[in-house]
């Protein structure tokens, strides 16, 4: 075969690969429109970004936002999406708290237990000026029908006839689904309460809101509190605002198995300490009363309370002696986090003490302590110069250094111009001993702001020390050690 033949058969084949790749090629574009269709139809199929969640998360998100009987807050949210308005308007758990009393209209009240079909109820009754004992009635009369599924019930404070009617209607009912309680009241705790009734409750909160009396008594004479209250349901417990009568309850006789926190504000405490059996306690709020003996009140209890681990003491007095700090550390031997509300000067925590021996303070006796937190406190009881010699936390923590180290808090108190420098004072030793943490202090310090030509915005506080100034600046950036900041 000569030259040309070949040329020719090479270009007949060049020109058979050509066909076949433009063929090819067609093919591929078809294929490639048709998969862009497929994803534009499939994209027009998917719901929208809005509608995407998981209807559980959703749901969670939803309550809340709509925490609390306002019912324009739904409106609202149900003009999102029709998505959302679908969910809100077919969940019966969006429908399940009711309010009766105050301005709230009856007619919504019946409009809810329709919607919220048979889902468990929160109940809220309100007393206000412009309330009339007949919608409480009426709305009652819907609500007591329904008495098994009353998951909680919140009241408010009202006048001892508006609590009389409540309780005439609720009295001998029984709530075998009910399991939170909040009440402010004006007399004892309630009869309803009792065990048969609310056979599962596991939170309860009763407060005395009498301004003018701190003398109502918690229980009736000869009355006794596991006869009044559920103690083998309940997790918290929370009583405030009465007097516990003396004598009534015996020692060790009253077991709360399950109870993890209690909150007290009681006159005469000292008798609930030595009468409650907790073996699974870890939270204790305890504001203290200046007439109530606490060397007394809590002596022989220091192998009682060994599970708590957390205490809040409000001491709202200003005559708490060592041997009531004493009491109060040996009560609570295995506290980890303590915090503190005081008018009473601290130091008596941090003070040695006779007959503690080698532990130094009271505070010593917390062994497995992790933080400390101070709220609301007068700073003259923190900034009395010489801070390092005259402070008794900072004593305390010096002569404690080697053992594990400590997260002071201290919060919320606001300082005047010549407290400044103390603060930043005490803020710098502390740092030497402890993990410092600082929360809502106000400070009015003196500064001067200026700027030149050739230089960015500067800020100088001549109080601030400069391992303040440089703690500062590592959350705002330029700050140095002369106490100026400069932003560009």
């Amino acid at each position: 075969m000569d030259e040309l033949a070949v040329a020719r058969a090479e270009l007949a084949r060049l020109e058979d690969t050509e066909r076949n790749l433009v063929k090819q090629l067609s093919d591929v574009r078809i294929a490639a429109a048709a998969e862009r269709k497929r994803i534009d139809e499939l994209i027009q199929e998917r719901p929208p970004i809005i509608q995407r969640l998981p209807i559980e998360l959703l749901s969670s998100i939803l309550h809340l936002a709509l925490r609390g009987p306002n019912p324009s807050r739904k409106k609202i949210l149900a003009c999102v999406s029709r998505h959302w308005r679908d969910l809100i308007l077919e969940q019966p758990s969006f429908w399940s708290t009711i309010e009766i009393g105050g301005e709230q209209n009856l007619g919504r009240v019946r409009e809810r237990l329709e919607k919220c079909r048979e889902a468990p109820l929160d109940v809220t009754i309100r007393d206000e000026p412009s309330s009339s004992y007949e919608t409480i009635r009426e709305g009652l009369g819907l609500l007591v029908p329904c008495a098994s599924r009353w998951r909680s019930l919140t009241w408010n404070k009202m006048p001892k006839p508006a609590r009389q009617f409540i309780m005439d209607h609720i009295d001998g009912i029984k709530f075998p689904s009910l399991k939170c309680v909040k009440l402010e009241s004006r007399s004892p705790i309630p009869s309803f309460l009792s065990p048969a009734n609310v056979p599962v409750l596991e939170h309860l909160e009763v407060r005395n809101e009498d301004v003018y009396s701190n003398l109502c008594p918690l229980l009736g004479c000869n009355s006794l509190l596991s006869d009044h209250i559920p103690v083998l349901t309940l997790v918290t417990l929370s009583l405030s605002g009465y007097v516990l009568l003396s004598g009534v309850e015996l020692p060790n006789s009253v077991h709360f198995p399950v109870l993890e926190t209690l909150e007290i504000d009681l006159r005469n405490a000292g008798d609930l300490f030595k009468a409650i059996v907790t073996p699974k306690l870890r939270s204790l709020q305890y504001t203290l009363h200046s007439d109530d003996p606490l060397s007394t009140d809590l002596s022989g209890l220091e192998d009682k309370f060994g599970s708590v681990k957390q205490v809040s003491f409000s001491i709202p007095f200003d005559s708490l002696d060592t041997s009531d700090a004493l009491a109060l550390c040996r009560a609570f031997p295995n506290v980890c986090h303590a915090e503190f509300r005081s008018d009473s000067p601290l130091y008596v925590f941090f003070s040695p003490c006779e007959g503690v021996g080698a532990l130094q303070a009271p505070a010593g006796y917390w062994r497995s302590l992790d933080s400390l937190a101070f709220l609301d406190i007068d700073p003259d009881m923190w900034l009395e110069p010489p801070i390092r010699e005259t402070n008794a936390l900072v004593e305390w923590l010096v002569v404690r250094q080697d053992q594990r180290p400590l997260c002071v808090c201290i919060n919320g108190f606001s300082t005047s111009d010549e407290d400044i420098g103390s603060l930043c004072m005490l803020y710098e030793i502390l740092q030497e001993y402890c993990t410092v943490e600082l929360k809502d202090i106000r400070l009015w310090p003196e500064s001067e702001l200026s700027k030149s030509v050739d230089s960015g915005l500067q800020l100088h506080v001549p109080m601030f020390t400069s391992g303040l100034a440089d703690d500062i600046g590592a959350v705002v950036g330029g700050i140095g050690k002369s106490g100026q900041a400069s932003y560009q």
